[in-house]
């Protein structure tokens, strides 16, 4: 399976970004366990999942520390790229 993730480093912190669908963002524990099935593909990087609104605004889902780093990234400029996941 590809996922197309963006991975990133701010304020000394180094994490992934993983592209999701917004049903699994409501869904917190499918968001848990997806996030336990991704770590593995990063080297165990901490991944934050992104889905994108309707409107095309980015919904962030994990740790709450890095969700806050990214309030001021635009999801645009991330340096996305395809990954083939474990």
């Amino acid at each position: 399976m590809n996922i197309q993730a963006a991975a990133i480093s701010i304020a000394g912190r180094q994490f992934v970004v993983a592209l999701v669908s917004m049903d699994l963002l409501r869904t917190p524990g499918e968001a848990d366990l997806a996030i336990d099935s991704l770590q593995p593909t990063f080297g165990g990087a901490p991944v934050v999942l992104m889905a994108q609104a309707d409107n095309g605004s980015p919904n962030y889902y994990g740790d709450r520390d890095l969700v806050e780093l990214l309030e001021d990234v635009p999801f645009e400029k991330m340096p996305w790229k395809e990954y083939r996941t474990r």
